[in-house]
């Protein structure tokens, strides 16, 4: 074979092996570009799947995954549970507390009191007791943190008499409330909440009594924002348990003042014993209706407040019909007291049966 003829076939060979070699490139560039293509269609796939059943990686940095993940986490606490506590504010010494119930609807309602023995005078021998009830609305619980929500405080209203009045004693000096006092924003710190997130002045009133401070919240706190002071919770009675005790606690007062009734030797006498058992009886009537009212359902509330409109107009009736028997009086006034009272603390017990 010639030289030019090798030369020719060595040029041929050479053509061919770099055909095949492109042929081999180019096969491995497709098989590449399929395989990758179906791996990012099940990546598609799977992602897609996690987004509608809620189980997104926190590693995604997708930004629509993380905006449903938080979404997800977005819980919230209702007024219904708020309402399973009683709050109370208090320093630990001295005799003064402010305490309130929240309802499920987010009204609220409490008293404070606070007692100075030795503030005395003439008819007032036993001290002065300073006094508020009041009553209102919280609304809007938003969620802070994991541990921290909170709400705004819609209206307060103090609703007992505006006077100065004395008994037993003691004078009772009428003031505003304390642990809601300036209050506009409530935050609610939830058990759980680590204490060294807690503002040290907070601290003081949340712990006060406690011979040793949490790591961590064991029970819900109310803060009044404004005052910077902590209102500690407690569990609160079932309906019955509260409806008896009250009760029983103000049928105590009102036995109280029938003893007095029966040993007052004066019409004046038996007109402020008989006032007092007013009273006692209307501040009891007001609470176990408070209760009736949250904690029973619509059709029981209904039949019960059927039967309290009429109650009123038949106590009414027949107190008025005492005082004109007497044709006016100091012992008119005495008559219609005592059918009043006697009626309405008879009511109180009767309630009791809404709660059974």
């Amino acid at each position: 074979m010639s030289k030019r003829h090798k030369k020719r076939m060595q040029r041929r060979i050479s053509i061919i092996l770099i055909i095949v070699a492109l042929v081999l490139v180019a096969g491995c560039g497709v098989y590449y570009l399929v395989k990758n293509s179906d791996s990012k269609d099940e990546i598609t796939e799977n992602t897609t799947k996690n987004i509608d059943v809620g189980t997104v990686s926190k590693d995604s940095n997708n930004a629509e995954d993380n905006k449903l993940e938080k979404v997800a986490d977005d819980s919230t606490i209702t007024f219904a549970d708020l309402a399973q506590y009683g709050y109370s504010f208090y320093s630990g010494a001295g005799g003064w507390s402010d305490d309130f119930y929240i309802e499920k609807d987010g009204s609220f309602h409490g008293s404070y009191h606070d007692s100075d023995m030795g503030d005395s005078g003439d008819g007032y021998p036993d001290g002065t007791r300073y006094y508020c009830e009041y009553e209102g609305h919280f609304e809007n619980i938003q969620k802070v943190d994991e541990f921290t929500y909170k709400m705004h405080m819609k209206d307060i209203n103090i609703i007992n008499n505006d006077d100065e009045y004395i008994a037993d004693g003691v004078k009772y000096i009428p003031v505003t409330p304390y642990a809601l006092n300036n209050a506009d924003e409530i935050e609610i710190y939830m058990p759980g909440k680590p204490v060294s997130e807690i503002d040290d002045e907070i601290k003081t009133w949340i712990f006060v009594g406690s011979q040793e401070q949490q790591d961590s919240l064991e029970n819900l706190v109310l803060v009044n924002v404004n005052e910077n002071q902590g209102i500690t919770s407690y569990t609160r009675m079932t309906p019955k348990e509260d409806a008896e005790s009250t009760y029983n606690t103000y049928k105590e007062s009102y036995d109280y003042y029938a003893d007095q009734l029966s040993e007052a030797a004066t019409t004046a006498d038996m007109v402020e014993a008989t006032s007092n058992q007013i009273r006692v009886s209307d501040e009891c009537l007001n609470y176990i209706w408070r209760l009736i009212k949250y904690n029973t359902d619509e059709a029981t509330f209904n039949k019960a407040l059927e039967e309290q409109r009429q109650w009123l107009k038949d106590r009414d009736a027949s107190a008025e019909k005492a005082t004109a028997e007497h044709d006016g009086g100091s012992m008119a006034t005495v008559d219609y007291n005592d059918i009043y009272a006697t009626m309405t603390m008879d009511r109180c017990k009767e309630l009791l049966k809404y709660f059974n």
